[in-house]
């Protein structure tokens, strides 16, 4: 067992804490994604499954996943924000998806009767560690992060998720295809033995110590948007002492124009890569005949643009606020979504497939990537600025965190609930309607955005 006091000076560093929930996140993305190109081998070859039950067995398995976080998210936000400590929570959560991790891929030695029901209830225990995890991990690095930095680190996160999505059907794909299903299982193991050391070596700061260190950036103008969340000055500690009067929190946090905003770019975001997850593998496969690796590579091509971008587009949100790269990023979404559909459309019989069809998939969906780059924390920035205003309006009102592991967890649970119904609605379309039809759609979600707060 590693001792708290070997290397307490650097394990208690901000930039230890936030690599550790970079790493911690990367985790949780690449698992998440990791499966996503092996569900059809493990439902048709393993279990075998009737073909025909692919589409929708993979949707509702994915939309579980989603719906499950969208429940436990705000309870264990609500725990979240009365507990001192986040650590604990975050190592019980690796130990639950490790053991979950090992039953999914050894579950499907039961009677296949039972292996279609085994994989819904781990990929249900799945997403509640994974739930935890996540509003441990934002509530850690909001403690250690000034507002100022919110975007540049909250960047790095999503270069972190982005890196997860795009190399876990990668290598999954790709490893399944050359080496066999447990093969392809021993990079989960391997990664999660990496996490647990990240995790184990990780010591949580003590709030005083957040407040009066250098880690924080010390506040500038308080009606800024790029103020910091804590204090700096020591003549002026924070105080959470409860206002006589304590108002509700969920009232004055949904009367932030710019967190509903953000709540409902959290939704349209999530429906949109979600809606990719539950498609692209049976979609490439029916229509250009490939497999495991080249389907892992799909994702790569949608995910590798962010993790590119990433840093820029944190530095420009930072430098010139969310809104004007936020909205250039949906308004181009709409006609690059339609061109995605066309290839392997029968309303487009000239679009070979086998040439000009598969150029403009991979195109599209390389475009989209970039795009998409410009959404990427814009909903959990806005929940930050706003928490940050309440503070001002309602000092030590809403708890020791200040309300902040709600907010992020109601951004979180807007994701997730957009998570919820992209597998669903783009599996329905595209089964009973086609590729095309789906992605028509889809692509329209992010219109009203264009005339709201963004």
């Amino acid at each position: 067992m590693i001792t708290s006091a070997w290397g307490q000076s650097w394990r208690s560093s901000t930039w230890f804490t936030i690599t550790a929930m970079v790493a911690a996140l990367f985790t949780d993305t690449f698992l998440a994604s990791f499966i996503v190109p092996i569900l059809p081998y493990m439902l048709e070859v393993r279990i075998g499954l009737d073909p025909s039950r692919t589409q929708r067995t993979i949707s509702w398995l994915l939309a579980e996943n989603a719906a499950v976080d969208v429940i436990v998210r705000i309870p264990l936000a609500h725990f979240a924000d009365k507990s001192t400590s986040t650590r604990g929570w975050l190592l019980s959560a690796l130990g639950i998806i490790m053991i979950n991790t090992a039953a999914t891929a050894a579950g499907l030695y039961l009677a296949d009767e039972a292996q279609v029901p085994i994989l819904f209830i781990t990929q249900s225990v799945q997403a509640v560690a994974s739930s935890i995890m996540w509003v441990a991990g934002y509530t850690t690095v909001a403690k250690v992060t000034s507002l100022e930095n919110t975007a540049k680190t909250y960047a790095l996160i999503s270069m972190a998720s982005c890196l997860g999505y795009s190399t876990g059907p990668m290598v999954s794909g790709t490893l399944l295809q050359l080496k066999g299903y447990w093969v392809a299982w021993t990079s989960a193991f391997l990664l999660l033995g990496i996490d647990m050391a990240f995790r184990l070596l990780m010591v949580e700061k003590k709030r005083e110590e957040i407040d009066t260190t250098g880690d924080s950036i010390t506040e500038q103008d308080p009606d800024s948007e790029r103020s910091a969340l804590l204090s700096t000055h020591p003549d002026e500690p924070e105080t959470y002492a409860a206002p006589k009067t304590i108002p509700n929190f969920y009232r004055c946090i949904f009367s932030k124009v710019n967190f509903v905003a953000g709540v409902y770019l959290s939704v349209v975001f999530g429906l949109l890569i979600t809606s990719f997850n539950a498609t692209i593998p049976l979609h490439v496969r029916d229509v250009f005949g490939w497999g495991g690796m080249q389907s892992g590579f799909m994702f790569a091509c949608l995910q590798a643009p962010r993790l590119a971008m990433s840093p820029f587009v944190g530095w420009l949100k930072d430098r010139f606020g969310t809104r004007i790269p936020t909205a250039s990023g949906f308004a181009t979404l709409a006609p690059l979504f339609w061109l995605l559909g066309v290839p392997g459309s029968a309303q487009f019989p000239s679009i070979d497939t086998e040439t000009w069809g598969s150029t403009i998939y991979v195109s599209a969906m390389i475009l989209i990537g970039f795009q998409t780059t410009f959404l990427n924390g814009s909903g959990m920035i806005e929940a930050t600025v706003a928490m940050s205003e309440l503070q001002k309006e309602y000092p030590g009102a809403f708890g020791p965190n200040g309300g902040k592991s709600r907010a992020v967890a109601i951004v979180g649970v807007a994701w997730t609930l957009g998570a919820c119904i992209g597998p669903l609605l783009g599996g329905t379309l595209n089964e009973k309607f086609g590729y095309y039809v789906m992605n028509c759609v889809v692509g329209k979600f992010p219109l009203p955005l264009k005339s709201a707060h963004y």
